[in-house]
């Protein structure tokens, strides 16, 4: 799980392949995003609020527009479930590890690995 930058949404990752976003005042889901073929083991709002980024057990970081849902890119290059992402201070990278060992460090608007970091 974890907080939009102002507090206001929280988006949780699922066994059942989706993510929800939410609206922590009302508790309604504004938005149920699918697209992950295995369960969604972590999720990370983008500093400015307008992008998510999960990562799943399908090996894939996916980075989602909030507003729209719609998969902005798909990040592959880990051999195993992905556990944690997180974006950078100024939202440019993402930095994610994984079951296979490493951490990548990702541009996230080309989507190219700029780093991996071994021995975890």
């Amino acid at each position: 799980m974890g907080f939009s930058p102002d507090g206001k949404q929280l988006a949780s990752g699922s066994g059942d392949k989706t993510i929800k976003i939410w609206d922590v005042t009302t508790g309604k889901v504004l938005n149920t995003l699918k697209g992950h073929e295995i369960s969604v083991y972590s999720v990370g709002f983008s500093p400015d609020g307008q992008q998510l980024a999960s990562g799943s057990g399908d090996t894939t970081i996916k980075i989602w527009d909030v507003t729209t849902g719609k998969v902005l890119n798909t990040l592959k290059g880990h051999e195993n479930s992905v556990k944690s992402v997180g974006f950078s201070p100024n939202g440019k990278k993402l930095a994610s590890g994984s079951d296979d060992k490493t951490i990548k460090i990702w541009d996230v608007t080309t989507g190219k690995v700029l780093n991996t970091l071994c021995g975890i």
